[in-house]
Order: C-alpha cells, then sequence, then structure tokens
C-alpha cells in the first residue's frame, strides 16, 4: 500500500463523519473562537456536491438567507467540526446540484425587474400628475386672463357708452339731417 494512503487512513480514523450525498439536508456544528471565548454555530442547508477523497474531502453547503443563496464549503474531516447531523435525505439524479445557484439568480432577476417596473410606475404617476397640475395651473392663468380682458373690454364699453361721447355722436347726426333738409329746399 502507499505510505500517503496509509497516513491519510489513520489520520482520518478517528474521526466518525456520516457518508454524505448531493441533496440531503444537512446541520453542521462547528466551533468558533472569538478572543478567549469558544461557541457552536450551526449551519444548514442542501449539501450541493462533495468533492475529494480521504482528508482533503471538501463538502458545499446551500441555504437561502432572506431571499439571497449563502454557500459555504466545509472540510470533512475539519478538527473544528463538532457535528454533522444529516436532517433529511432527498434523492437526487446529479452528483453536483449547481442548478440551485441558477434559480437562486433567476429569483434575483424577477426581484430586479419587478422592483424597476414600480419605479417605473412611480414615475409615470409621478410625470402624470405633474402634467395634471401643470394644466390646472395654466387653466387658472387662462381663466385670470380671460376675466381681464373681459374687464377691459367692460370698461372700453363702458367708457363708448359715457354720456358725453353719446352727446357727441348725437350731435353731428342732428347736424347732417339738417344739412340735407337744406341742400332740399334749394
Amino acid at each position: 500500500m502507499d505510505l500517503l494512503r496509509h497516513f491519510e487512513q489513520e489520520q482520518t480514523k478517528d474521526v466518525e463523519r456520516p457518508k454524505l450525498k448531493a441533496g440531503d439536508i444537512v446541520r453542521v456544528e462547528m466551533k468558533i473562537t472569538e478572543e478567549e471565548k469558544t461557541r457552536l454555530q450551526t449551519f444548514e442547508g442542501t449539501v450541493l456536491m462533495v468533492r475529494g477523497s480521504g482528508p482533503s474531502t471538501t463538502f458545499t453547503i446551500r441555504r437561502e438567507v432572506s431571499g439571497f443563496g449563502v454557500e459555504r464549503i466545509f472540510p470533512l474531516y475539519n478538527p473544528l467540526i463538532t457535528n454533522i447531523e444529516i436532517v433529511k435525505r432527498q434523492k437526487v439524479r446529479r452528483a453536483k446540484l449547481s442548478y440551485l445557484r441558477q434559480s437562486g439568480r433567476r429569483r434575483f432577476k424577477e426581484d430586479v425587474k419587478a422592483m424597476q417596473s414600480l419605479i417605473k410606475a412611480a414615475d409615470k404617476k409621478k410625470r402624470l400628475a405633474e402634467g395634471k397640475a401643470k394644466k390646472e395651473a395654466d387653466a387658472e392663468a387662462k381663466e385670470a386672463s380671460d376675466k381681464k380682458k373681459a374687464k377691459k373690454e367692460a370698461e372700453a364699453e363702458k367708457a363708448e357708452t359715457s354720456p358725453d361721447t353719446e352727446v357727441n355722436d348725437k350731435a353731428p347726426e342732428q347736424e347732417k339731417p339738417k344739412e340735407s333738409e337744406e341742400e332740399n329746399k334749394e
């Protein structure tokens, strides 16, 4: 037997790990040290793929967090991993479930398109409201100018029909018939 393989088997002999497959939903508990404190952090998700062999085996887990996909790659024989629990086994026909990433992208693109359409609709409503307000302001300004014109016309008519102008208008008319009467007499 190869010495390298023999050394690898000795290293992984003491560690008990379940046999993982793509499609499994697993919960991984890992020790995390922050300054002087240590705590356990769990990461639960779907196994996308298992790579490698021996102590260099890694597995990728994906989960959705508030609409965004989060992936994490764990070494299978990492001493910081305290427990790997298989929550659910699913039957899949692929060794690598990379298509799950695309569905998240599609949803993200759909969300972006929806937001863009909402923004366009809001802009359109805003433009329509501004146009309506502008038309109303123009109509009010036109009404005000029409009222001013009507007032000026009324004042002009009053000025034309004032008593001074009526006397002047009547006087020439009376004179004309007198002249025509004199012409007729002759």
